[in-house]
């Protein structure tokens, strides 16, 4: 499996907000049941203690809500989800010190009791262990407060309340972990899915460029044999026919690292025979430049590579661009680099948003143009603005 990229864990990032979103709905649904019985039962605890609890053990879970609707909110919900735990038992711990030794005979004693479980259900998104610890000491706390601040409490009924609140809340937080869990299986057999998908493309984007050469060779092997049959008189047709069946075999047997090296005029010819096999209309400039056009001076592999992302920008241009979009190749050559420029003035595109599963743009353009020595690709493109793209081979890197 390849590493992680942020949009690797798209699904398991979606959950996890989603679930955020909601628990933070459940912070602030407390916080709002919860205004009705803060400093009660009165006299039970001192002044300053409502405002402080109320600030440590609801203020992160309201946060929490709110950074659900933030840009890239999701890198505060784990921060925000563990400051919730932390911030009830220490509220809790502060009820002991603000206590004045009052007691009530019977019912909740704080209104911390109503949500003791909601921090550990948090917390469960994450680390479920932690989220069980988090809730037998919550469940223990709000059980110790209720006996110390009851008249005449029983063992018993601590013991019930804190078993209570531990298998009320635990089967939900099985839950929210499983989901989350969910969502990280699903990242993973999308990402393999998508690397599977991609070096299938890839070997495809190869095949197709060996057919095409294939073809090229074939009616030129075919022709010249022919040739050599109806007029086998010709002293030139032999030799012909071998070096085309020798080039034959050369393709058959993959690329050549010893291939000799490409003249200008021949990048020329190989770029625009494979954009005239694409757009036959599409215009190709070439500034004059001062180089010998006939000096051989760009490896054959990079004047492949180079037709080969071309050839893929130029087809998703014309698949894409619209029924209207003009289109432009644009050829620089220098003495030891090589630019090629295809751009359109059709209805554009985010180029941030586009998703990994669009291989030909990843694998045909830019994987292919890493691959290269010196080699690079960028796209520019906007909606509605058109699209450019350039590759670039700077021998001197």
């Amino acid at each position: 499996m390849t590493a992680a990229t942020p949009d690797a864990s798209r699904e398991r990032t979606r959950i996890v907000t989603a679930m955020a979103r909601f628990l933070g709905g459940g912070f602030v649904a407390y916080l709002l049941i919860s205004i009705p019985d803060f400093g009660r039962p009165p006299g039970m605890v001192a002044g300053w203690f409502t405002p402080v609890a109320v600030l440590l053990s609801l203020g992160p879970g309201v946060l929490l809500l709110g950074v659900t609707f933030v840009r890239r909110g999701d890198r505060y919900i784990a921060p925000l989800v563990f400051a919730s735990a932390a911030g009830f038992l220490f509220a809790g711990g502060l009820w002991f010190p603000a206590w004045t030794g009052a007691r009530v005979a019977d019912g909740d004693v704080t209104w911390l009791m109503t949500f003791a479980g909601l921090p550990a259900l948090a917390v469960s998104m994450f680390r479920l262990r932690l989220g069980i610890v988090v809730l037998v000491l919550t469940s223990v706390l709000a059980a110790a407060i209720n006996a110390a601040g009851r008249s005449g409490g029983a063992t018993h009924q601590f013991v019930y309340e804190t078993l209570w609140s531990i298998v009320f809340t635990l089967p939900f937080m099985i839950a929210v972990r499983l989901l989350v869990r969910t969502g990280r299986v699903l990242d993973a057999t999308r990402a393999d899915a998508i690397e599977a998908a991609a070096a299938s493309a890839s070997s495809a984007a190869h095949d197709a460029e060996r057919a095409r050469f294939d073809a090229l060779i074939h009616d030129r092997v075919i022709a010249t044999l022919v040739a050599t049959r109806r007029h086998a008189a010709d002293a030139r047709l032999p030799e012909q026919a071998r070096g085309a069946l020798d080039e034959l075999s050369r393709l058959a047997e993959g690329p050549d690292p010893n291939a000799p090296d490409v003249s200008v005029v021949g990048t020329l010819a190989r770029l625009r025979t494979f954009a005239t096999a694409i757009d036959p209309d599409i215009p190709v400039g070439h500034p004059d430049d001062a180089l010998d056009p006939s000096v051989p001076r760009y490896p054959d592999a990079v004047v492949r590579a180079m037709a080969e992302a071309m050839g893929e920008a130029l087809r998703n241009a014309v698949l894409h661009a619209g029924p209207h979009a003009q289109r432009a190749l644009l050829v620089e050559t220098g003495e030891a680099s090589l630019i090629v420029t295809v751009g359109d003035n059709g209805c554009g595109f985010d180029v941030a948003r586009v998703p990994p599963e669009r291989l030909g743009m990843a694998v045909s353009i830019r994987a292919r143009m890493d691959e290269l020595p010196g080699g690079s690709a960028t796209v520019r493109s906007a909606p509605g603005e058109g699209t450019t793209v350039v590759l670039r081979w700077d021998g001197a890197r």
